[in-house]
């Protein structure tokens, strides 16, 4: 009977967030995580969280330095407050904090390095030495950005930015302000929830509102009666109050910070406020172009010249005219040469008194010649003294001038003659300069004539040049002194404009800009461009005038639309902006900004908050760009991966150390959000640009699209034209019922849907000829809204073709259907004073076409159009899914844990991986081959998750996988059959019940969410399966990072249970693959060096002492001939080949018995004997087998005396069924020990390899096969450290009575203790493998100086039968350090892990040879079928490659013998030096890190190819590689403790 499993009730509140982001290596912010934005909400609390990993370039004392203000005081934006990275995760670093407030804020990173530091000075030690000791230098990163989003409430609930409809209104065409409520009224009834009001001010003389004659004063015009500044704001707030509670809208206004009124009275008093001629005297040219321009124009016809402009021709010569009075009279060029007859006679004057040249410059200047000279003397004579506000400004230096001329010339004529040469070749750039600029100013005058004058709609069209219309507008205003006294050249202020195409950063009046000479600017002539500079320090009164401005409008209106943002001083904005957030910390903040780049855009959003940017649909020129435009602001595509598969269970800590569960989630970079208008104030109407009837299709776009919308009074109503906020007079009308005007009807409805669909946040956006089709729906109950837009752009037709959309397994609801057509009469009235819309007839259609039918796809709702659906039609329709449950999102996302509850490891073993071939053995089935991808790496979820963790993140609705699950269910029945099919677990059939349950619920929905349902099903089933299985570890290493984390996956992933290979010949358990997918069943499974290399990271340090047990009991019960099998077969046909598998078995007894609550009662355990004498070969089902017991404490002596005795056999059933490549020799196996001299175990020969390194020739064409690649025949360096280990713990505990045995018997007979034997290896060894770093020592040593190639490093073996192998540099030096470090000498041992370090360590692994051996060949490549003997067939296995194993041992090694030596200093320095020895040690983990991340096996490989790149011919995880990592952070983990504890003393 299926399990049933019983929804929980959701709960009533979000879970709290952790939004986290993980910074690059060197602290900086990811570049697609540029622009950050934190949705804020009240009903759900947040933090983010920024995160290092341990290891990377910033991760030395990392500290985050924020202005968000974390103590809770008040915001300040220069105010940074410090908060460093936790230490407590092994392989992460964190910062985190709550977010209470809104607003846009700064960080940056901190930290130590050493990479840019020198030596202290005499330093001789060990580079690794001297690096750990190495004084740090301290770094930040460049600052970036977050925004909070503002919490807006209305009627006392939130109001998402998204249910943002606005409207804009001119507070002058609205009348007084006693008269605004009633028309505020008709707004909301139109559903509009924001009113934005254009400024309201004090105008200036031209009338403009974005002219403002005083910015603190609200305009007299708006009342009835003057009144007081103090009254007037007064009735502003009733009014804006008014509008809150009775009409549910939100008011914001414009901010006009960039300039002033022209005639503002206050510019009399601060002219400074302005670019004047003196504070920026390089405007001094252009007022004097200026000036002469209008004088040109005012005596015009005196110079006899038409006034009227009707033609090119009349442009031309008007453009002649100019360069004859104006351009040549002014003589411009004068502002950028130098006066040559004064600068004559200044040299001159100083020639008597000149200085010698200084050495230097003299040498400079002779050996320079020609144009390198000339440019030399400018630069040396001129500098930087060049200003387009003086006459003959650029002058040069008399004094360096007249020393240069006395080595150039004997005379002081012969001087001034070669100078005056000299000065005209140095004016030559100079005068083309200014060629090139009267160019440019000519041309800008001609083109903007052409403009102003010939084309009708510009407002100087039909008018005559003169006083009154200038040829150009001015550039400057010139103000009226207060008294006489005033000079006259503060009074002569720059106007504002803008620039085409000019970068929005720079100042255009700033002292690097000649725009107003130019004539670039576009000038608007009512207002003055105000010179803030930079900070409050250099205008004051200005920054202080404005700032009162801004506070006091903040604390009447929920937000501000920064008018010309784009030109208005960075600076300056975020100084004002600061002070109305903390009038009013949830300020809205929108802005238009016409940069051009999305790059700037970006800088001004994230220092400004800007919280949406205003797009404008009247930009689209036909319906393809609407349906674009839509697209890009409307959402993310319907049927999107769940954002919810991003997040997994997790927990904030506060900084109390409280600890708040919730959900973290990686922080997305996004687009700056969007306020999308229908049409602006700034826009031309629809019948203007398009056509009236377009008006409807173009605001019902809008209105689908998911972001803020915005639309200006008068659209709705139809208005023919724009209305030009300066010369427009005629008031709004006040209607009694705007339902019934204009789109009235139409409007209201679809703003009352737009704020509905506030959460409707996927959108598909089809276009088809004239018709835009738009789907919103909601993300989790999947109720939508669907309409079709008839566009009416020129030329539209009533036929235009559309396909009848299908929609599949969806119930539809007509909601709305319009028209809007002309009516006979197409002019608005206008002599009343009021402003009207055009005549139009707003036509309800009839509902659309309903017609239920189904196909191969299912069944399917068809809509058709109404009759009558032309341009300018619009139909909306709500759509529910049919056959939907609601709560499908949380119904998938409960009782995983349940489902898991009962599964061990050996069941999440096959639930999360299982590789093809283990699938195929156990089962009979394979993997999963999904079209365009190929087979899954794993039958289990951890094959669909390395595909689905790539997709989720990026919303790849496009990939392979999807395309594959909207095409059929195929994929869901398959991820619960199987489960099924494993009958060996039948808890698993719980498993399969929870996905049966779930896929039933998705199969119903339409196939495009298909894969939206499937991800958040395989995401839910995964991160239960994770948890449970890392709950299963009880290891102290599980659970520390994500790192240690995804390697203890990697005990799950290979230890399973496979049919062909288990532990024992009829108990086919779980047991330990040597990698996958290679190594995964039979006989080729189980590797016992393989196995007890990788058993303690994988077992031990995990915690999974039961499977560890049965292993080394596996393994012990077939020992034979004193050795421990290479291949287990199960116990069936075990294989003794290998001399290193036995060391690594007694390693893994006494980690065990250490490390295990067993202890050393471990070595009394019985094991029954595979082979009973252990010497002859039986059948493992006859009667003998297993007939006999040892202990394993009786295992390990047998070991040990087998050993002493020497072992010399040859392999059973030896021959080609055995090995089809070795040669007859290499079954021969010999192993001995010296206890003459070394003590060492010896053994091998070249015909066959004993250890790791055991790749045979098997090429016929290089002449190799049965040639070893690497015999290693002698005494291998890591054996005899495993050797030493042993022999160390047996002395130990026969000394404390732990093991009953002293020692062993020689094949001499004589007796030697496990203490003497012990002490003989200990003094043989640095003798036999150390080769010193000068050759003078070798006489010490046992040393042949013709075989060496490396020195300060410790041979590969002694005693080969090749003698030059031993000298080979490999990474086996690391497993004898880290297991028996007491071997080494010291500083011998640090010198060669620096080595080890810098000639052997690569990305991923360790090189298995030393580059500068002649052997070495770095690639891989088993297919090689060449003749070269180094390389065919892959006889380099272990030439070069880097294998990953040893790079644990290596870590190990390097955490050994630097934190002996760090202790043995003085405490001072220890912590910092450890804290660098934790760094370095994780830095040689970061690409490890990186890997197991986005590897589609989530493990380390086997091997890889030169410098890490990809072997294909390695396996994609191997249980070494994870195992011996994770062996190493657990050794790692004290000292992190150690570190830590210093750090935490060293803060208090």
């Amino acid at each position: 009977m299926a399990t049933r499993y019983s929804t929980p009730d959701q709960p009533d509140s979000p879970p709290f967030m952790v939004w986290n982001l993980d910074l690059n290596e060197d602290g900086t912010t990811p570049h697609d995580k540029s622009f950050i934005r934190i949705p804020s909400s009240p009903n759900q609390s947040c933090a983010i969280r920024f995160r290092i990993l341990i290891g990377s370039t910033a991760s030395i004392d990392a500290a985050l330095h924020t202005n968000y203000p974390l103590d809770g005081s008040a915001y300040e934006r220069t105010k940074f407050h410090t908060q460093r990275f936790n230490f407590n995760q092994q392989t992460e670093l964190i910062c985190e904090f709550r977010i209470q407030r809104p607003g846009p804020y700064q960080y940056y990173v901190t930290y130590k390095s050493i990479e840019d530091c020198d030596a202290a000075e005499g330093e001789t030690r060990n580079p690794m030495v001297e690096r750990i000791y190495r004084p740090f230098s301290s770094k930040r990163t460049p600052t970036a950005y977050f925004l909070v989003d503002p919490q807006l409430i209305l009627g006392g609930q939130p109001l998402p930015l998204d249910g943002i409809v606005l409207q804009s209104v001119s507070p002058k065409w609205l009348g007084l302000m006693k008269d605004w409520p009633a028309q505020l009224a008709s707004s909301g009834k139109m559903g509009y929830n924001m009113v934005h009001f254009i400024p309201m001010q004090q105008r200036g003389g031209s009338d403009s509102p974005y002219a403002l004659y005083n910015q603190l004063d609200i305009s007299d015009d708006l009342f009835e009666a003057s009144l007081e500044r103090s009254a007037k704001e007064t009735k502003l707030r009733e009014v804006l109050l008014e509008m809150r509670h009775k009409h549910k809208m939100l008011a914001v206004t414009d901010m006009v910070w960039n300039h002033t009124a022209y005639n503002s009275d206050w510019l009399r008093d601060h002219p400074e406020a302005g670019f004047n001629l003196e504070n920026s005297p390089h405007l001094r040219s252009a007022y004097e172009l200026d000036a002469a321009l209008a004088q040109f124009s005012r005596y015009l016809s005196d110079l006899g010249l038409d006034r009227m402009v009707h033609s090119v021709e009349d442009v031309d010569k008007l453009m002649d005219g100019m360069t004859k009075h104006v351009i040549q009279p002014l003589r411009l060029w004068e502002f950028y040469v130098i006066d040559v007859e004064s600068a004559l006679a200044s040299v001159g004057d100083a020639w008597d008194v000149a200085e010698q040249l200084e050495t230097g410059d003299r040498v400079e200047l002779e050996r320079l010649s020609g144009d390198q000279r000339t440019e030399w003397l400018r630069t040396y004579l001129i500098g930087e003294r060049t200003t387009l506000g003086t006459r003959f400004g650029r002058t040069v230096d008399a004094a360096r001038t007249a020393a240069v001329l006395r080595v150039l010339a004997d005379s002081k004529d012969k001087a001034l003659e070669q100078l005056r040469s000299l000065l005209d070749l140095l004016n030559l750039p100079y005068y083309r300069e200014y060629d090139a600029d009267v160019a440019t100013i000519q041309k800008n005058v001609s083109e903007r004539v052409k403009y102003e004058r010939l084309d009708s709609g510009s407002w100087k069209y039909g008018k005559p040049i003169d006083d009154e219309f200038k040829i150009v507008d001015p550039l400057f205003t010139t103000v009226e002194a207060r008294d006489d006294n005033t000079p006259s050249d503060r009074l002569h202020l720059a106007n504002n404009g803008w620039i085409w195409g000019g970068n929005p950063l720079d100042n255009f009046a700033g002292p690097q800009s000649k725009a107003y000479l130019l004539r670039e600017v576009i000038v608007w002539g009512d207002c003055v461009k105000l010179n803030y500079g930079s900070r409050p320090e250099d205008n004051p009164w200005l920054w202080a005038h404005m700032r009162q401005y801004t506070e006091t409008m903040a604390r009447m209106f929920t937000g501000f639309r920064i008018d010309n943002c784009h030109s208005t001083p960075v600076e300056l904005a975020e100084y004002l902006l600061d002070k109305a957030r903390l009038v009013n910390p949830n300020l809205y903040v929108i802005a238009e900004l016409f940069t051009g780049s999305e790059d700037t855009d970006r800088v001004f959003v994230q220092r400004l908050g800007i919280n949406s940017l205003i797009r404008e649909a009247m930009q689209a020129w036909d319906a393809h760009e609407m349906s674009r435009l839509a697209h890009r602001h409307g959402g993310r595509p319907i049927g999107s991966l769940a954002l919810d598969c991003l997040g997994e269970p997790g927990f904030f800590t506060d900084k109390n150390g409280t600890r708040v569960n919730g959900v973290v989630a990686p922080l997305s970079g996004s687009l700056p959000h969007a306020m999308f208008f229908d049409c602006t104030h700034d826009n031309e109407a629809p019948a203007q640009k398009r056509t009236m009837q377009d008006a409807l299709p173009n605001t019902a776009i809008v209105t689908m699209t998911a972001c803020a919308t915005g639309s200006t009074r008068g659209y709705d109503e139809l208005y023919p034209r724009l209305l030009n906020v300066v010369h427009e007079k005629r008031h709004y009308a006040l209607l009694d019922d705007p339902l019934h005007v204009g789109l009235g009807a139409a409007k209201a409805k679809l703003n009352q849907l737009h704020r509905e669909m506030a959460s409707f946040q996927e959108v598909h956006v089809h276009h088809e000829s004239e018709y835009v089709t738009i789907h919103r729906v909601h993300p989790e109950t999947r109720q939508g809204v669907l309409l079709i837009a008839h566009c009416a752009f020129g030329g539209a037709s009533e036929q235009a073709p559309f396909e009848n959309p299908r929609l599949y397994g969806t119930a539809v609801t007509p909601e709305l259907a319009y028209r809007l057509r002309p009516a006979a009469e197409n002019t608005g009235k206008s002599e009343d004073g009021i402003l009207h819309g055009l005549p139009a007839e707003l036509e309800e259609l009839d509902a659309p076409g309903i017609i239920q039918a189904a196909d191969e796809r299912g069944t399917y709702t068809e809509l058709r159009l109404p009759r009558g659906f032309g341009p300018g039609s619009v139909l909306a329709v709500r759509t529910r899914l049919t056959d939907f449950r609601p709560d499908l999102d949380w119904k998938i996302r409960t009782c995983a844990d349940e489902a898991a509850s009962n599964l061990d490891l050996g069941a999440l073993n096959v639930a999360l991986f299982r590789c093809d071939a283990e699938e195929r053995d156990t089962t009979g089935d394979g993997a999963y081959t999904v079209p365009g991808v190929g087979a899954l790496a794993y039958c289990g979820l951890q094959g669909w998750h390395a595909h689905l963790q790539h997709i989720i993140p990026q919303n790849d609705l496009g990939h392979p996988l999807c395309g594959h699950l909207r095409q059929g269910c195929w994929a869901l029945d398959y991820v619960s059959a199987r489960l099924r099919k494993h009958t060996e677990y039948p808890q698993l059939v719980a498993l399969a019940d929870w996905f049966d349950e779930r896929w039933a619920l998705v199969k119903r929905v339409p196939n495009f969410l298909v894969p939206r349902y499937f991800a958040l099903t395989m995401h839910t089933a995964y991160q239960a399966l994770v948890r449970r299985a890392l709950r299963l570890m009880p290891g102290a290493i599980v659970g520390r990072s994500r790192f240690t984390n995804q390697l203890a996956l990697t005990s799950v992933q290979l230890v399973g249970h496979v049919r062909s290979a288990g532990l024992w010949p009829q108990n086919t358990g779980c047991s330990m693959s040597a990698g996958l997918p290679h190594f995964s069943t039979h006989h080729m499974r189980c590797w016992g060096r393989d196995v007890f290399i990788a058993l303690e990271g994988l077992l031990l340090a995990t915690g999974r002492f039961a499977e560890a047990r049965d292993h080394i009991l596996s393994f012990g019960s077939t020992l034979k001939h004193g050795l421990i099998p290479n291949l287990l077969d199960s116990g069936r046909l075990p294989r003794y080949n290998a001399r290193d598998a036995t060391w690594f078995w007694l390693q893994a007894v006494q980690s065990y018995c250490k490390m295990s609550d067993e202890g050393l009662d471990f070595l009394d355990v019985q094991v029954e004997r595979r082979f009973p004498d252990g010497e002859t070969f039986v059948e493992w089902n006859s009667d003998d087998a297993y007939s006999k017991s040892s202990s394993i404490g009786e295992l390990v002596q047998e070991i040990m005396q087998r050993h002493a005795q020497g072992i010399e056999f040859r392999e059973w059933n030896a021959g080609v069924n055995l090995d089809s490549q070795m040669r007859d020799e290499g079954f021969n196996i010999k192993v001995q020990v010296d206890f003459e001299r070394t003590g060492f175990v010896s053994g091998g020969s070249r015909w066959n390899c004993g250890t790791w390194m055991d790749k045979m020739g098997s090429s016929d064409k290089a002449g190799i096969r049965g040639v070893p690649a690497t015999p290693r025949d002698g005494a291998d360096i890591e054996i005899v450290g495993l050797q030493k280990s042993t022999l160390r713990w047996l002395a130990e505990l026969n000394r404390d009575n732990g093991f009953p045995y002293s020692g062993v018997t020689a094949a001499d007979g004589a007796r030697i203790t496990y203490v003497q034997w012990d002490q003989l290896v200990q003094d043989s060894f640095e003798k036999h493998f150390w080769v010193p770093e000068d050759a003078a020592d070798d006489a010490e040593y046992n040393v042949n100086p013709g075989l060496v190639s490396r020195r300060g490093i410790y041979r590969d073996t002694f005693g080969s039968s090749t003698e030059w192998a031993d000298y080979q540099f490999r990474p086996n030096i690391a497993v004898a350090m880290a297991v028996a470090p007491e071997l080494f000498d010291m500083n011998h041992a640090i010198s060669c892990l620096h080595t080890m370090g810098t000639v052997l360590v690569a990305p991923l692994g360790m090189r298995t040879l030393d580059p500068r051996d002649m052997r070495y060949r770095p690639n891989y490549d088993n297919s090689n079928d060449s003749s070269d003997p180094l390389v065919a067939h892959g006889i380099n296995y272990h030439q070069g490659p880097e294998w990953l194993w040893p790079i644990g041992y290596y870590l190990r090694a390097r955490l050994t013998f630097l934190h002996k030596l760090v202790l043995a200093n003085s405490p001072e320095a220890s912590t910092k030096a450890l804290r660098t020895v934790y760094h370095e040690l994780h830095a040689n983990m970061v690409n490890l890190k990186h890997h197991i991340s986005t590897s589609s096996f989530a493990g380390l490989p086997e091997l890889t190819n030169q410098n890490g790149s990809y072997c294909r011919d390695s396996c994609e995880t191997q249980a070494w590689s994870g195992g011996c990592l994770l062996m190493a952070l657990h050794e790692m983990s004290k000292l992190e403790a150690t570190v830590h504890d210093a750090l935490a003393q060293s803060a208090d």
